[in-house]
């Protein structure tokens, strides 16, 4: 049995999210980087637990755990229609394999109860602005990129904590090294003027 409300649970996340802010975007590159990270990680646990050879990174998890797992096209239409946007490739393959995840239920959390959910770390990096655009082997990301790596990689990379605390303290911690980075931009200019003055 497909579980509908968990499916219409996500879908009002998705349309909660600030698409288009791109400052927000950019406020956000730190932990939007730590979650595509640790979205990476998790589709190597659960494509290694799953037995699923083709398809990194976005492996097809839900069709792993149960084939009969409806598509989850028809809710991405809805999504696309109620946001009045159409999402990009990557961003919507990635939300129609969300939607199947969601409408599997509790199959996945009774047969694999110690592993974390495989999309909660992607619909947080949606929830904190933009899309999933990847270009030549990596999530694109403003002004950087996290590579995928390879199945191995992220198996033996640690998980990322991705509770909201932490992730605005990354982006806090970020904002305060460029302003300390343009301030002392600033500093140098101010000597090289104050020092080309003296010499004249």
């Amino acid at each position: 049995m497909t579980d509908t409300a968990a499916a219409h649970r996500l879908l009002d996340r998705l349309l909660a999210a600030a698409w288009d802010d791109f400052d927000a975007e950019e406020l956000h590159n730190m932990s939007r980087a730590r979650l595509a990270n640790e979205f990476l990680r998790r589709m190597a646990v659960w494509g290694d637990v799953l037995n699923i050879e083709y398809g990194w990174p976005l492996l097809d998890l839900a069709v792993a755990v149960d084939p009969s797992v409806p598509d989850g096209a028809d809710w991405l239409t809805r999504a696309e229609k109620e946001s009045g946007r159409e999402f990009g490739g990557t961003t919507q393959r990635a939300i129609v394999d969300m939607f199947q995840w969601a409408l599997l239920g509790d199959q996945p959390v009774k047969r694999f109860p110690h592993l974390d959910d495989p999309y909660e770390p992607l619909l947080r990096f949606f929830e904190r602005s933009g899309e999933l655009i990847t270009l030549n082997g990596a999530v694109e990301l403003i002004g950087t990129s996290v590579r995928f790596r390879s199945r191995a990689e992220r198996l033996a990379q640690p998980p990322f904590a991705i509770d909201l605390e932490t992730l605005e303290g990354r982006d806090r911690d970020e904002q305060v090294r460029i302003a300390k980075m343009h301030e002392e931009r600033r500093a140098r200019q101010a000597t090289r003027a104050e020092q080309a003055e003296q010499a004249e």
